[in-house]
Order: C-alpha cells, then structure tokens, then sequence
C-alpha cells in the first residue's frame, strides 16, 4: 500500500480518536500550534534473533511553532490499535506481549518558548524468545494532550518484531586457516570428552578447487579427531570425521554418505557419542549416515588444532563457511535441526561458537568462551548473504 493512502487511513483513524484532543480555543483550530510524533511512524526492525534479546527505541516528539503555554502530553501503548495496523499495512501481526516492552515514561511536557518534546525511550525485551512465525506489533500512540492541538496523521507509531536474517555476512577462507587456542575457560572443556559435536554451515563452488588432495580440513586436529571432506579413497564433496582407532577409526566409509552440493549452503553437523557408541551426520537437519559401535577412548582437542587446516596449508576451506560450533554433548536431531542459523551463547554445554561474521578484518570472536581466532595466510573475504539463500 502505498505511504499516501496509509496515511490518508491514519489520519481518519486518529480523528476519530483524537476529537477531543483540540485547542481549548475553537476560534483558533485552523491556525494554532500542533503537537506531532517526529520520529517514524513504522519500525519493523526489531528483529527475532537467537543471539539478541533486547532493543531499546525512542520516541521522539515537537511542536510545529514555540508553545505560547506549557503543553502536556500522555503517550501509551494502546494493543488495541494492532487492529488498525493491521488494515493499514495489510497485515496479520499479533500485540506484542506486555512483558516484553517498557517505557520510560507515559509523560511528555513542553515548557512555554520551547519547540522539541521530551523522548520517550522503549525497551524491548526477550524479543528472541518469540515466534519467529509470528509478526508481533506494538503500537504506541498520544492518549491526551492539553495546551495545542494535534498534527492527527502523526499521533501513533508502531514498533514491529519479525523474524530476522540470523546470518548477514560469511567469511570466505579459502588458502587460509585459523590455529585454535583455547581460552581458560574453554581449556578445562576440552579434555577427556566422550562426546563432541560439530556443527558448521559451509559453501562452496568447488570442492576439488585445483587442489592435488581435494582435501577440506573444517575442524580438528589430524590423527585425533578431524572434520573433513574429501580424502583420497572417497569423494572429494563427502563429508568425514578421521578418529584413531579407539574412537571409531575414519567415517562414514566411501560413498556411504551424500555428498555437499557446490554453490548452495548446506548445514553440516557431526555427533560423536562415546557413552553409547553412536556417531550421526547431519546434512541440513536430516540424518544421513548412522554408526554404532564400542569406543574406549575420549577427545582432548590441545595441541595442534585449527579450523580450515590438518596436516599442510593445501588442505583449506575451498569457500565459505559460518556458524562453526563445538559442543561437549551430544546434540539431537531436534536441537540441530531447530537451530541451524544460530544458538544461544550460553547454551549448556556450547565449548565454541564462531559466527565468521565479522564483515571486515581477519579475526574471529568466539561467543562463548572466549576462544578467539586470527588467521594464518590471508584475511577472509566478507560475503553478504541473505537467510533466504539458506536451503
């Protein structure tokens, strides 16, 4: 719908509400001052992300001329008026829960000479918590207004909570790598493990990508515990976790798995599980190879640990990779499937969360313990992505 008639329906609507929100003097209601919303009249960028919880919004507020008196305003959020959000913008959004908002103040006062209102701040909280299915819709508009008149098209504003692109920008960290250090914090987690999983989102156009090996090196350490793709007795696009013996040996076995597609993320996540002997791989959520058999041994990722490298620098990353985990548990098929695009930080039992989503420079946060990464041959290309362009 275009603005014009938006806010031709705005304006209708808030005549009818605002009728007795006028000048105490009718002689002077074609030429006296006005009390308006300044700011926006529509904000949809609270957006519904795993890793960000709150937002805080202003309000801001004016006359059209210097008060000649003291003006005294209300502002409320008035759930009421999602109704008419709704018929304006063509929508179907639902009130946002009143625990999830606060204002600083229901109060705007104007002293006499001044021309700006005092702005009103929002908090928005536990956004990430909400139905990423669901449009959420928070309006907020002037309830009274004593000492002008009001401008009716800009007397209410609607702050919009929708689902957002967890994933703006990747990292392409081709004929590079990142040596893993673990931070304090993480140290103690990563020793004696009898369960990891890994999760990763990778793409690339070319797995091969003029390499003698074809091998892509995405997390671990060569002869203890590795994720990979390629090697030379099996396809240069299959996924596989190389163990010692103790915990399983190399798998899946050739052509006993799916290969990754080129030019098309895909999610890829390994679970080991020592406890019960399971080791899973997950292609986009979806279970595609199976193992169960004795393990004795543990994974302690010291020592020579990186991310897109084992045993030489030809074993890159030939692409593009984003939201690398490490776990110390063994994570589900709901969970992993449920949680493709982003965690949260403080997920129980989350030893590593590398977001690559920096957009500039060559080191990488960790989001949960700290474990930062700097690379090793280059600084990574920052590609803009879309969640869409996620299958």
């Amino acid at each position: 719908m275009k603005y014009n008639k938006c806010l031709l329906v705005l304006s209708a609507l808030a005549a009818v509400a605002f009728t007795g929100c006028k000048n105490d003097d009718p002689d002077k209601h074609h030429f006296d001052n006005k009390f308006y919303i300044s700011s926006a009249l529509m904000s949809d960028d609270l957006l519904i992300k795993s890793d960000t919880p709150g937002y805080t919004k202003t309000i801001e507020s004016r006359l059209s001329m210097p008060a000649e008196q003291p003006v005294a305003v209300t502002i409320e959020a008035v759930p009421a008026e999602v109704a008419a959000y709704n018929m304006i913008y063509g929508d179907n959004a639902v009130v946002l829960p009143a625990e999830c908002y606060e204002l600083s103040s229901n109060e705007i006062n104007i002293a006499a000479g001044q021309v700006a209102g005092e702005t009103i701040e929002i908090e928005f909280k536990d956004i990430n918590t909400l139905d990423g299915s669901q449009r959420y819709v928070l309006p907020v508009t002037v309830t009274s207004c004593k000492g002008v008149g009001l401008l009716d098209s800009r007397t209410t504003v609607y702050f919009v909570a929708r689902q957002g692109a967890m994933i703006n920008v990747t990292a392409n960290i081709a004929n590079m790598y990142f040596p893993v250090s673990w931070s304090a914090e993480a140290r103690p987690l990563i020793s004696g493990m009898k369960q990891v999983t890994v999760e990763a989102l990778l793409r690339s156009a070319d797995w091969v990508d003029g390499r003698g090996d074809a091998l892509s090196s995405v997390f671990g350490i060569e002869g203890n515990f590795l994720v990979r793709i390629g090697d030379a007795d099996r396809p240069r696009d299959q996924l596989q976790l190389a163990t010692g013996s103790d915990n399983g040996g190399n798998w899946p076995a050739a052509n006993a798995a799916p290969g990754l597609p080129v030019n098309e993320w895909v999610h890829i996540a390994v679970v080991w599980d020592a406890l019960n002997g399971e080791r899973i791989y997950y292609q986009n959520g979806v279970q595609v190879a199976y193992s169960n058999q004795a393990m004795s041994g543990s994974v302690t990722l010291t020592g020579d640990c990186y991310v897109g490298k084992s045993y030489n620098d030809e074993r890159y990353i030939p692409g593009e990779i984003s939201e690398l985990r490490v776990w110390s548990v063994a994570r589900t098929a709901d969970e992993i499937a449920n949680n493709i695009y982003g965690v949260n930080p403080e997920s129980e039992g989350l030893v590593a969360y590398w977001k690559f989503n920096e957009g500039v420079g060559s080191s990488i946060a960790d989001h949960a313990n700290g474990t930062n990464l700097s690379a090793v041959g280059g600084t990574p290309t920052w590609v803009p992505v879309t969640l869409p362009e996620i299958k």
